[in-house]
């Protein structure tokens, strides 16, 4: 019984989405001029706002990247990146016993 309650309402969920899907649909062919350029302007400065912080979110990992970058040539510069090669440090590679 409490199995099929649990269908009856996830039946009733995806019966309610599709539901609001197909009346934002018929809404949005029956609007006016007026109420169409409203809503795209509205839309536009989200657009705007979302490009923004896109942008930005890509600046803030770029950025980060490039620190890294920047970061492993001082180590590589400083030879503390290479391990087990000919260029190595004796003293630093070493195994002791």
């Amino acid at each position: 019984m409490a199995e099929g309650i649990a269908w009856l309402i996830a039946f009733l969920a995806i019966a309610l989405m599709v539901w609001a899907i197909v009346n934002e649909n018929d809404r949005r062919r029956r609007r006016s001029v007026e109420e169409f350029e409203r809503d795209f302007a509205a839309g536009q400065g989200k657009l705007t706002q979302f490009m923004r912080a896109g942008a930005l979110g890509m600046e803030a990992i770029l950025m980060d990247e490039k620190r890294q970058a920047i970061a492993h040539k001082k180590d590589e510069e400083q030879g503390m990146t290479k391990t087990g090669t000919k260029s190595d440090d004796a003293d630093r590679t070493a195994i002791e016993e």
